[in-house]
């Protein structure tokens, strides 16, 4: 499951590396962008937000395009058309909402809140500026103290120098997608083909199955 606040890069990369995920939109940057849109029509806001929370999403896009005909001015048209284009591309994260309602996941607030305290907090202060190096230092040293293993490395580990790894971006989608001649055989250990279990049929089975060259 993957929690986001909705820019088109989070969901392009699910779409690219992780097309099987599920990807829930965090409502507090769905509310965030009504009052920006929506800041002198406070009935409206409240009635495309009943919509899209009541799973109405083409009813409340339809609401929408009417004001976008009707704006106050081009600003607020501007904006309402932001809104437009971000609630259809993040109409599949609005709706896993509801699907996951049953398991008592609705929101990604904690993810949101886990990224600001451990990283935003930290980095985006005023004047700041990072190279990679830097970043991933201190990154090292707030996850130390975040796990409460500050004091025991500062007691063991002090003189010694914290090893940053070189930045390595991300592989491309196109790299996972490549054809190969042959797929790599995989080592494993099956425990139930030494359980207690071997007489049974299925573990029959299960043993052809992992014969090498057996598809």
């Amino acid at each position: 499951m993957f929690g986001g606040d909705g820019d088109s890069w989070i969901t392009s990369g699910i779409k690219d590396y992780f097309p099987l995920a599920t990807y829930i939109l965090d409502l507090y940057h769905l509310y965030k962008r009504f009052k920006e849109a929506l800041g002198r029509r406070k009935e409206e806001q409240k009635a495309i937000k009943d919509l899209l929370l009541s799973n109405q999403i083409d009813k409340g896009l339809s609401v929408i395009d009417q004001l976008i005909r009707n704006p106050y001015d081009l600003k607020e048209k501007d904006n309402l058309v932001k809104l437009y284009t971000y609630i259809s591309r993040n109409r599949l994260g609005i709706t896993n909402q509801f699907k996951l309602k049953d398991k008592e996941i609705e929101r990604a607030g904690a993810i949101e809140s886990n990224v600001r305290k451990a990283i935003s907090a930290r980095f985006k202060k005023r004047g700041m500026s990072w190279s990679k190096r830097g970043a991933l230092a201190l990154l090292k040293i707030k996850e130390t103290i975040l796990n409460g293993e500050w004091d025991d490395w500062w007691e063991t580990e002090r003189e010694r120098n914290i090893k940053i790894t070189e930045f390595k971006p991300p592989l491309p989608a196109s790299y996972f997608n490549q054809e190969t001649e042959s797929s790599p055989i995989v080592e494993v250990t099956i425990p139930a083909l030494s359980g207690p279990d071997q007489d049974k049929p299925w573990v029959g089975v299960l043993r052809k199955l992992s014969e090498v060259g057996y598809y």
